[in-house]
């Protein structure tokens, strides 16, 4: 088999022969009557009429005096049929020595049916529309490695007639959407997609900087949710957006950094009248899109056009683990996550109490509604008139997993603003996924805004109901850069302990676990990724840390202290456990026990270093790796 040096060569021989013959191997237009579509369907009334069609060529049969070329220009296929008697020799053998699979060109002649049926054009001119320099992929087996065909997609889409079938599928979705939306009242709309906070979502946003203003801003994490709150306080009552959101945040089957979302707000409505609106769209689009209400997918089967029931947020975390999410502490949760194999992000009770959930919700098929969620996870959304500490929030459930989020909005200002100051701290502590506070958008609270239910979903809902990774239903997902590898070596964290210090074993995991956690607090959210990989069998495990963790030893506490000194003297990052931390859980008898003494009598039990690896390499490397 020829490579594709080989093959490309040759065609570029042919290209030249075609130059010398006089014809432009890439003209800027070439003669074209009708789609293949419509000759194909209004087949008897084109017929005995002289027309051109144009496509690219799919596949060349015959030989000697007759050739059978197949052509397609995304409208459907047509066969040509060239016979050496019925145009001018040099034109026919030009076309034989030239043409290769994949080039486009413009065929001109009559139609006719062939002796086995086949609707046809016997050419009797053709001219050259772009030579292709590439060959196609095989046509049975196309493209195999998945980063190829997401690499090349215009290939993959160019094979595959099922995935051209889902991208129609996938306009229609949103198609049915806006009609549905508009038929219920509602104004399109369009909102910024730079912002100096980021609102309406817990995620990490990406960052830039507007040259002009001198300020950083950030692509929008959502679909302009504080700025469709202030259209509801401008007198609009119903407005929608559908559009591009953005989140720094890894890669998986249900995640991507780039995708398309919808969200409207309704004046004078609440989070009930949001679920009954919710369950008609997601029917209509259903139906309209699929024909069906009925879906099988991620191993889950469901119907839309069933009754929806509701899920108690914490109800249904107790049923199925056992923990009460008002009085469980920290390490109850932690414990729980330990107990089930399930990775975390944040250690907070927020990020903790959504990892288990997320959880629970693999066994619900749906669809349903989820309600009745804590407070802490939804800082935008009103309380709940029935149960204390939650809140008026609601999430479609199908194929475990939520498809959408909406709530009666909060408009008391007061109440938003305590709820903006909490995310902040959360946000200063470490936690980047929490919401950045926007004076601006209490300030119009201030002004008043109706009361109002906001909603909003995205591609995740056609990749359920389609059964297919999210990226496999975009044109073209955000891709690594061919022979750009992500650097996982660049930086190195060094924990190392005191084995001069005798501890017992579970003072000495005490001690690596706060080191760890005070690591992870200060280093934050470009610590950890969403990355999955996958097992034999498909399952899906966290990739979590980007960047290598080592445990060491030392013999004295006074080396401890030098290593400390000297990593803060070269700029790294130094998290550090002391006796006096091990000894009690309060932070001011901590600070009283080490304010009495000085730093030579300080007993150091670890001390992690995290920062680039030659710096730490450098530091460390008389440390032997613990045993």
């Amino acid at each position: 088999m020829s490579s594709l040096d080989d093959i490309r060569a040759g065609r570029l021989q042919k290209l030249e022969l075609l130059r010398s013959k006089g014809v432009d191997p890439y003209p800027a237009s070439v003669p074209r009557d009708y789609s293949l579509e419509e000759v194909r369907s209004g087949f008897e009334a084109h017929a005995k009429r002289p027309l051109s069609l144009a496509g690219r060529v799919m596949a060349i049969r015959g030989q000697g005096a007759i050739l059978f070329v197949v052509l397609y220009d995304g409208t459907g296929r047509f066969q040509a049929v060239f016979k050496k008697d019925e145009m001018e020799p040099e034109t026919f053998q030009l076309f034989a020595h030239a043409i290769d699979i994949g080039d486009f060109i413009s065929v001109g002649g009559t139609l006719f049916t062939t002796e086995r049926g086949e609707k046809s054009l016997l050419a009797k001119r053709w001219t050259m529309g772009a030579k292709s320099l590439l060959p196609l992929p095989e046509k049975w087996h196309g493209l195999q490695d998945e980063e190829a065909r997401l690499r090349k997609r215009y290939l993959d889409i160019l094979m595959s007639p099922e995935l051209q079938e889902l991208f129609r599928k996938r306009a229609a979705f949103w198609d049915a959407a806006r009609e549905f939306m508009k038929r219920r009242g509602f104004l399109e709309v369009e909102t910024p997609t730079l912002e100096t906070t980021t609102g309406g979502a817990e995620a990490n946003p990406f960052k830039t900087h507007h040259n002009d203003f001198d300020i950083d801003v950030y692509l929008r994490i959502s679909i302009g949710e504080l700025w469709q709150k202030r259209l509801m306080a401008a007198g609009f009552p119903k407005t929608f957006e559908i559009g591009r959101a953005y989140r720094n945040e890894g890669t998986s089957p249900e995640h991507v950094q780039e995708f398309t979302n919808l969200e409207f707000y309704a004046a004078y409505s609440d989070f009930e009248d949001g679920m009954k609106l919710v369950q008609d769209m997601y029917r209509h689009i259903a139906k309209t899109v699929f024909g069906t209400t009925v879906f099988t997918t991620r191993g889950h089967t469901f119907d839309l056009a069933h009754e929806w029931p509701r899920i108690d947020y914490a109800e249904e975390v107790r049923r199925q683990t056992g923990i009460d999410a008002s009085t469980a502490s920290l390490d109850d949760i932690r414990a729980k996550l330990a107990e089930l194999h399930v990775t975390y992000e944040g250690d907070n009770r927020e990020r903790l109490m959504d990892t288990l959930w997320k959880y629970c919700r693999q066994s619900i098929s749906g669809p349903a509604f989820l309600v009745n969620h804590p407070v802490l996870v939804a800082p935008l959304a009103k309380l709940s008139k029935t149960k204390k500490g939650a809140v008026q929030m609601f999430q479609p459930i199908i194929a475990g997993s939520e498809v959408g989020r909406g709530y009666s909005e909060l408009n008391d200002p007061i109440d938003q603003r305590r709820r903006f100051e909490e995310q902040k701290r959360l946000l200063e502590s470490g936690d980047t996924l929490a919401m950045m506070p926007d004076d601006d958008f209490v300030d119009m609270l201030e002004h008043g805004m109706p009361p109002t239910c906001g909603f909003g979903f995205g591609e995740r809902l056609f990749a359920f109901l389609v059964d297919r990774p999210l990226r496999e239903t975009q044109y073209f997902p955000l891709m690594r850069p061919e022979g750009v590898k992500k650097d996982r070596e660049t930086k190195i964290a060094v924990a190392v302990l005191n084995e001069g210090a005798h501890l017992l074993p579970w003072q000495t995991m005490n001690t690596i676990a706060h080191l760890n956690a005070a690591f992870g607090a200060h280093i934050g959210r470009a610590l950890f990724s969403r990355e999955t990989i996958e097992t034999a069998d498909g399952g899906q495990i966290s990739l979590n840390i980007q960047h290598a963790i080592m445990l060491k030893t030392s013999s004295t506490s006074a080396e401890l202290a030098t290593l400390a000194a000297s990593a803060r003297k070269s700029g790294l990052e130094v998290s550090e456990f002391t006796r006096e931390m091990l000894l009690t859980t309060s932070d001011k008898k901590v600070i009283a026990d080490t304010k009495a003494k000085k730093l030579k009598d300080v007993e150091f039990l670890g001390v992690l270093v995290f920062g680039s690896r030659e710096a730490v390499e450098k530091l460390t490397d008389t440390f032997p790796l613990c045993k």
